[in-house]
């Protein structure tokens, strides 16, 4: 059985002290210029919803294809144990971090089991390229390595990374800065994902991208047999995750379906920024309390037949 002895603990408060290894933006890490997405930092406490903190997530887990779907608190908390390692990655490090740090507004600890249980047994499919022979590949991942939870809701978590994850972290060559803020404020796990792929894609040349709707189902992490039929997709995941980005988010964000008689063949994403009023239109919502804003928001997706 593994205990908090097992590991050799670089983020656990006993001989340290607490506040300066918790803060894991405060520890400098090593210059990894090799690693262009590595080398990016973490800004502020991302795990702290109040703090307005930015956090890394490459390319590669952005447009990950989950096979073991998450639901929204799932990812989050897997957003939440990259962020939190992110500064100090390293072959063979144990990150440790205080459970109620995680668990938000939830008094209990039960949650918090189950995801566990769910992100170590999770895995995805992510698109590299291979370094000797320039061709992309698909590689599948799993999301944790070997981890150990403390007893108690004042216990630790102790985790470490997989191998493959690393090695898919070490090859990346872009990524999408986070608002930890955004994250916590969007509702829908759908709305997050899209939300990480226009951040991934906001400062690329073109600002549209055409997929199936098989391909944007997996981007955005619809599971296998939910939302089949194309309305049900459309009203429960697409609308949400558009209006909520538009919402409360910089961008704007809309849709365009081709069609090929009454079937929907492709769906073309397309994003821009904000204008200055617009934007600051979404940072007022933002500070606005939730209580009234989905009668607030206004989904307008724009479609193209």
């Amino acid at each position: 059985m593994w205990t908090s002895e097992t590991f050799t603990d670089v983020s656990h408060p006993n001989g340290l002290d607490y506040d300066t290894i918790i803060d894991v933006n405060a520890v400098a890490a090593e210059s990894r210029p090799e690693f262009p997405t590595l080398a990016v930092k973490v800004v502020g406490d991302p795990l702290d919803p109040d703090d307005r903190a930015t956090f890394i997530k490459p390319t590669e887990l952005v447009d990950a294809v989950e096979i073991t779907p998450l639901n929204r608190a799932e990812l989050i908390l897997y957003n939440q144990l990259i962020a939190h390692a992110w500064n100090t990655i390293a072959p063979g490090r144990v990150y440790s971090v205080a459970k109620s740090r995680l668990r938000g507004s939830h008094e209990s600890n039960d949650r918090l089991h189950e995801a566990f249980d769910r992100l170590m047994a999770g895995f995805a499919k992510v698109k590299v390229r291979d370094p000797k022979t320039g061709l992309s590949k698909t590689v599948r991942i799993n999301l944790l390595g070997p981890n150990a939870e403390e007893e108690g809701a004042d216990g630790f978590f102790h985790y470490t990374l997989h191998p493959s994850l690393l090695e898919v972290l070490k090859s990346s060559r872009s990524w999408a800065r986070l608002r930890s803020e955004i994250q916590y404020l969007l509702r829908s796990k759908y709305s997050i994902r899209l939300y990480e792929m226009i951040e991934q894609r906001i400062n690329l040349r073109k600002q549209a991208q055409s997929f199936s709707i098989d391909e944007l189902r997996g981007l955005l992490g619809v599971p296998k047999g939910k939302l089949a039929r194309f309305a049900d997709f459309n009203a429960q995941c697409l609308k949400v995750a558009v209006g909520e980005v538009n919402q409360l988010t910089d961008f704007e964000v809309a849709l365009r379906l081709k069609k090929r008689g009454r079937t929907v063949e492709t769906i073309t994403l397309t994003w821009l920024r904000k204008s200055d009023e617009a934007r600051a239109q979404a940072r007022q919502e933002r500070e606005r309390s939730r209580i009234g804003r989905i009668a607030r928001r206004k989904a307008t997706v724009e479609v193209i037949i």
